[in-house]
């Protein structure tokens, strides 16, 4: 495996950026992990951390990267501005956008992927939009997946009972309640602006149906899995294949401790393996749709 740290044209390069930053990074770091043998497909990958925490070193960036490559992806791990005083939605989802460009723009014909954790899974699932509107347009490439890990993506949750009982003595810092929630996006997304900043969980049905397949893997006891479960039925009613599993026994933020025990490692070996062989599964189905068409 080769590992490299390279910079791409973010989408404030050459623009005005205000106060605060709305539009993203003028050059936006990312690290590149290639396979030890030919790549079969590549992947667009940004870490979470509540969308103000998280760097490339992180296990769930840096780790989670290096099994994806082991498994035969190309892999860049997007270091992608994270919200601040100084830095507000949507630029977070707009650099990890502007990366997906310009890889799907050289990858050639080889597919392309595009995923995240937590509040990564945000920002990959926006990022995936983005690149749909390109390609609708003719100036880009879609996705041809998006794989969601644990993700947030909505501001206010439906209640369910079953989650809360599982999650009830989980320690505060593991906890996602209603008012951690709002208070997360409250400051991510840093009040009105026009145009408003996008949640992909308040999208109506039109707009999530151009999406790719989806393959979404939540944690067992975890708050967040509401949203996930939620944001599933979303796809699904707008007509988009998703794939929806469960890691049983984990909770929020696993893929960033792989090294606590050897079920951590199970655990988060399992999940990528998961998501690789759905990868497949919808990267082979795609060859054999398009060559029923030559």
């Amino acid at each position: 495996m080769r590992v490299s740290d390279i910079e791409f044209a973010g989408p404030a390069a050459g623009a005005t950026i205000g106060v605060p930053n709305r539009l993203g990074s003028t050059a936006v770091p990312a690290r590149r992990y290639d396979p030890a043998g030919a790549a079969w497909a590549t992947l667009v990958w940004a870490h979470g951390g509540s969308f103000v925490r998280g760097t490339l070193d992180w296990p769930e960036a840096d780790w989670v990267s290096r099994r994806f490559a082991d498994a035969g992806l190309r892999v860049y791990s997007v270091d992608y501005a994270l919200a601040s005083d100084a830095v507000k939605a949507p630029a977070p989802g707009n650099d990890v956008a502007a990366v997906l460009a310009s890889v799907a723009a050289d990858s050639g014909s080889g597919p392309v992927f595009v995923g995240g954790a937590s509040a990564g899974a945000h920002l990959a699932t926006l990022a995936a939009l983005a690149a749909a509107d390109a390609a609708a347009a003719g100036s880009g490439r879609a996705a041809d997946a998006l794989i969601l890990e644990y993700p947030t993506l909505h501001r206010v949750q439906r209640p369910d009972p079953g989650i809360a009982a599982a999650t009830a003595g989980l320690p505060e810092q593991r906890r996602f309640g209603a008012a951690r929630i709002s208070e997360m996006y409250d400051f991510y997304l840093g009040g009105v602006s026009d145009p408003a900043p996008v949640v992909a969980g308040e999208l109506a049905a039109a707009r999530l149906a151009l999406l790719p397949p989806t393959v979404i893997v939540n944690a067992d006891a975890d708050d967040l899995r509401a949203s996930g479960e939620q944001f599933a039925e979303q796809l699904r009613g707008a007509g988009v294949a998703v794939s929806e599993s469960v890691q049983p026994g984990t909770v929020h933020g696993y893929l960033n401790r792989p090294e606590e025990s050897s079920r951590a490692l199970a655990d988060a070996t399992a999940t990528v393996d998961r998501f690789v062989a759905e990868l497949r599964r919808i990267a082979e189905s795609s060859e054999r749709a398009e060559s029923s068409l030559r």
